[in-house]
């Protein structure tokens, strides 16, 4: 009887700095991030400057630089993934392999807010931005409004830091949806000089990776993380249900049928006819 075929994962895990810890074997796969703006330094192993790349990008794109890059230029695989040099999924690889001989998509485990989706981009970024965020998606993706207002507007959970496996070709096709909204999105903001806003684009992208697999209905598991630093598990349970009932005491009973965003000054945007400019 035929061996069951193990699948070729590569999991590639962003950096910026030396690590001791870091990981590198038949999956796991680090890769220098931003190596276009630091070409003094040389960590040893794969930089996102190489083949088609936009590694001159990652002081706003963060990590989505080597998603940019292995979207370009990773080939003979059947699983591309994303995590990072001090986070992990918390499988081992042969775990990891026997997932994805059953499954298209794993995530990292949702955060649980106490506020939307939305009003926690806005806080890590800004009012504006994340309007011209949404903007850009309903721009691109005209039909994902419906999804766009349950998804942003009445949720409190997604998964953080872009990470990700998924078959390349749902890779593929994620890639070829959060590219153009960031570049459009890009083309339409001014990046401040504070540190937070300065990473915009990065924090924009986390938040997509749910609002598109909820318009696509994918299947997915989602998985814990290992970041190296003590947790507790208690804690983190009685935060979840803190959170959660903060949020259900404060959302709509009903679902809004247009976008409910209070129009910022100066984005020079129209969502769902309001005009998101003020006059001077």
């Amino acid at each position: 009887m035929d061996e069951k075929k193990q699948p070729r994962i590569k999991i590639l895990v962003a950096c910026h700095k030396a690590d001791p810890n870091i990981r590198q074997d038949d999956i796991y796969m680090p890769i220098q991030v931003g190596k276009a703006l630091h070409p003094e330094l040389d960590l040893g192993f794969q930089c996102d400057n190489t083949g088609d790349n936009i590694s001159e990008k990652n002081g706003s794109y963060c990590e989505l630089t080597a998603l940019y890059w292995a979207w370009k230029n990773l080939k003979d695989v059947d699983y591309i993934g994303l995590c990072h040099y001090r986070r992990y999924f918390k499988m081992t690889n042969a775990e990891l392999s026997e997932a994805m001989n059953s499954r298209d998509i794993l995530l990292a485990k949702p955060l649980t807010l106490s506020t939307s989706v939305y009003n926690e981009l806005v806080y890590w970024t800004c009012l504006e931005d994340a309007t011209v965020f949404i903007d850009s998606i309903l721009s691109l993706f005209p039909e994902y409004k419906e999804d766009v207002i349950s998804y942003y507007f009445m949720e409190n959970k997604f998964s953080q830091c872009n990470m990700m496996l998924m078959s390349k070709e749902k890779f593929y096709e994620y890639c070829n949806f959060i590219f153009p909204i960031i570049q459009l999105t890009e083309s339409r903001i001014k990046i401040s000089g504070y540190t937070r806003q300065r990473r915009v684009f990065g924090y924009l992208a986390e938040t997509a990776l749910g609002l598109w697999l909820k318009h696509n209905k994918l299947k997915n598991r989602k998985i814990n993380i290992i970041t190296g630093v003590p947790t507790n598990r208690a804690k983190e349970l009685f935060n979840d249900f803190r959170f959660e009932m903060a949020f259900m005491l404060s959302k709509r009973l009903t679902s809004p049928v247009s976008v409910p965003i209070i129009p910022p000054l100066k984005t020079g945007l129209t969502i769902d006819g309001i005009e998101c400019n003020a006059s001077e």
